[in-house]
């Protein structure tokens, strides 16, 4: 009896859902030919009223008339569109792309400028520990798990095409690689650093000391707001500046009488500004002059400060920006290491070789000799000389180490390096150099 219940209800269920979806089918068909009704009308009406002759515009309206009246004029949704309540539904995110997508709300003004302050109070508030990585790194991955185990909480920079932060880092650390981890605004290295910290028992030391402070520096001004600046450019004041961005960032406009160097070129141009000159350094929102500045201030510049907020705070001040052509300054520049070669004033003793001519490996040797006198002046200065290739009595070298891009490169190669060769051995012509310009 009870399995004679269960094959009724069951036939009466499948009766009841076979009914409601005829019903539903026999609703999408009618509005499916209402539909077409309606944009075949749309297209009867449009044609006739656009027609040349008189008659058919008039039975055209006449059309439209009729339609309206009895509600062919319009296709109704097939169900109410519900309002909005104004909420957004949590979506899962990375922490890096949410802080990405507030600042595109801050630069596109979608969010105030007091949520603005309240968000770098967050940043300020952070984790002692952060950690600069790109995506998909697996060294990252393992540095972020030892965090996690051992509950220590960190913030995580995904630097993956970010090439502002990217050069930053590239200067702060000296390093191209990531992870880059800091534990209180010092950099500590990667992951290996990280796991030698932890495996020695140093890792909750590092946690427990406060920042570095660098006491010699205190008294130094790091930024400089535009308003301090802007009126002494607009008085004809000759300030020293420096626009740290892209060759085609500056494409875009420069501030009047800024020098163009490059993040990545700082150390090695450095040599072309005054030591005792205040330089005034920006990018486009101040993050890669800050650390511009602390390039500079390892080579001995105490009065190298950023521009707060950057060529953006500059031209929402009303601050005007110029092409690159017309940005040069107007003030002579001092290079303070002018092309004086380390060699000058060596005295050169006769070797004794005479009219002898060397040829093939015996030249060879002869020439690394040299070389081998002159490589301790160099590599004094952080640099080194390398042979590359000797042909028709021409010496082809290169210098490597901070010698690469140091202005004083050429003078070392002209001045020191082809003048002791040819000192010593008479028969050589000259020196070449990929680091030699022509002439």
């Amino acid at each position: 009896m009870r399995n004679a219940d269960h094959v009724h209800d069951s036939r009466e269920t499948g009766l009841t859902l076979t009914e409601c979806a005829a019903t539903d089918a026999i609703a999408m068909l009618g509005t499916l030919f209402r539909r077409v009704t309606v944009r075949t009308l749309d297209v009867v009406v449009d044609r006739g009223r656009s027609s040349d002759h008189a008659p058919v515009r008039a039975a055209a309206t006449a059309l439209d008339r009729v339609r309206g009246a009895v509600g062919l004029d319009d296709v109704a949704p097939q169900s109410p569109v519900p309002p909005w309540s104004g909420s957004v539904a949590e979506q899962p995110m990375w922490e890096t792309d949410r802080r990405k997508l507030h600042k595109h709300q801050l630069d596109h003004g979608i969010i105030k400028d007091e949520q603005e302050a309240e968000a770098e109070a967050e940043v300020d508030a952070g984790p002692v520990v952060k950690v600069y990585y790109k995506r998909g790194c697996p060294y990252a991955r393992a540095a972020m798990d030892l965090l996690r185990e051992r509950e220590i909480a960190f913030e995580d920079n995904d630097v993956k095409g970010e090439d502002a932060t990217l050069s930053w880092l590239k200067i702060v650390t000296g390093q191209s690689t990531t992870p880059q981890i800091f534990i209180n605004g010092e950099s500590i290295g990667g992951f290996d650093e990280l796991r030698e910290l932890d495996q020695s028992g140093k890792l909750q030391e590092r946690l427990a000391q406060a920042p570095a402070a660098a006491s010699d520096d205190e008294d130094l001004v790091d930024e400089i707001e535009v308003s301090d600046v802007l009126p002494r450019i607009e008085a004809g004041t000759a300030v020293r500046l420096i626009d740290v961005r892209t060759t085609a960032e500056v494409q875009q406009g420069m501030i009047t009488g800024s020098l163009h160097v490059p993040l990545d070129q700082i150390d090695a141009r450095h040599g072309e500004l005054d030591l005792a000159d205040v330089w005034i350094v920006y990018c486009k929102s101040g993050q890669r002059s800050r650390a511009a500045v602390s390039a500079l201030r390892g080579h001995g510049f105490r009065s190298a400060v950023s521009l707060q907020g950057g060529i953006e705070a500059w031209s929402a001040a009303g601050g005007k920006v110029v092409s690159p052509e017309q940005a040069k300054p107007r003030h002579k520049l001092t290079v303070l290491h002018p092309e004086r070669s380390p060699f000058e004033g060596l005295a050169l003793a006769d070797d004794g070789m005479g009219g002898e001519v060397l040829e093939g490996e015996a030249l060879v040797d002869r020439v690394k000799e040299v070389l081998d006198e002159c490589r301790p002046m160099v590599q004094a200065d952080g640099g080194d000389i390398e042979l590359l290739d000797v042909q028709d009595n021409v010496v082809h070298v290169q210098l490597t180490g901070n010698c690469v891009g140091c202005p004083s490169s050429q003078a070392t190669l002209r001045q020191g390096i082809e003048r002791r060769l040819k000192a010593r051995i008479p028969q050589l012509s000259g020196i070449a150099s990929p680091q030699l310009t022509p002439g």
